[in-house]
């Protein structure tokens, strides 16, 4: 089967997944109708068992953004703190990322975004904003590209570019932090980040505001999370030059804050979690 190039779209990445899964279950269901035939039923429903929980098993490990098949993926803090932390992808774009560096201004809380180095080439003033307010400027890659089939040296220009931009917008010390695309990062683009001296980092679990649920939807599938430990993924951009709306998610950060705060819980960044369970 040929893989895809690396600018595939996620429902083209999807088919591919399940193409293969239909490749490796045809051999499967081929070996067990030959041991059928041989009267080795034990054998044939060994083979459909064993394959089935092998093609479960692979799919699994691409689309579930923090399965660690490929290495370590850092996507919840200590459960003994009270440390929990807001990132933010896919930005900057305006006007929401100033939108939302307004309302943390206002509520002081620092945060971690995860920017498209395309997007740092748009809005550099963004970006600048972000470190000098105190937030930490992580990598999404440059251009929101798929990277679970990624080669190496793809990985690690999607990495340089991404650096570069983010330099070239005036950021003196960006975090050496990297989240994937979706979170699906095969086993060689892993290693291929954490060769290039990045940590990979994902979330404890979405809340799909950018689907755009409505503010108490967000805030409500929010609030399942906001314990200790917890990594909040929200968005304020998207990638390429179409237009989405990132206003609920705005809307809904202030009663975030408000809640988690209630909860006894205080905001950090990404690496400082990390310290404190002892990860860098």
């Amino acid at each position: 089967m040929r893989w895809p190039a690396l600018s595939v779209t996620k429902k083209e990445a999807l088919a591919a997944l399940a193409a293969l899964a239909g490749v490796a279950a045809t051999g499967e269901a081929g070996a067990a109708r030959l041991f059928w035939r041989r009267r080795r039923r034990r054998l044939a429903a060994a083979a459909l068992l064993s394959g089935g929980l092998a093609d479960g098993f692979l799919l699994y490990s691409f689309l579930v953004p923090n399965f660690p098949l490929g290495g370590r993926v850092f996507y919840r803090g200590s459960h003994s703190g009270n440390l929990i932390a807001l990132t933010f992808d896919d930005g900057p774009r305006p006007p929401f990322t100033d939108q939302i560096l307004n309302v943390l201004k206002h509520e002081g809380v620092r945060a971690t975004f995860f920017v498209l180095g395309e997007n740092a080439l748009r809005y550099p003033e963004a970006v600048r904003r972000m470190e000098a307010e105190g937030h930490r400027v992580a990598s999404h890659g440059m251009d929101h590209d798929i990277l679970m089939w990624a080669r190496p040296w793809q990985v690690r220009l999607q990495l340089a570019l991404t650096s570069q931009a983010i330099e070239a917008a005036g950021v003196k010390d960006p975090a050496r932090l990297f989240r994937a695309p979706h979170g699906w990062l095969g086993p060689a683009a892993h290693r291929a980040a954490t060769g290039a001296g990045y940590q990979v980092a994902g979330w404890t679990k979405g809340v799909w505001d950018t689907a755009a649920p409505g503010v108490d939807k967000i805030i409500s599938r929010t609030v399942e999370l906001l314990g200790p430990g917890s990594v909040l993924l929200l968005h304020d951009g998207w990638r390429g030059l179409q237009e989405e709306d990132r206003s609920q998610t705005v809307a809904a950060l202030p009663e975030i804050i408000s809640l988690a705060r209630s909860r006894g819980l205080a905001f950090a960044t990404v690496e400082e979690m990390m310290n404190e369970a002892g990860l860098r």
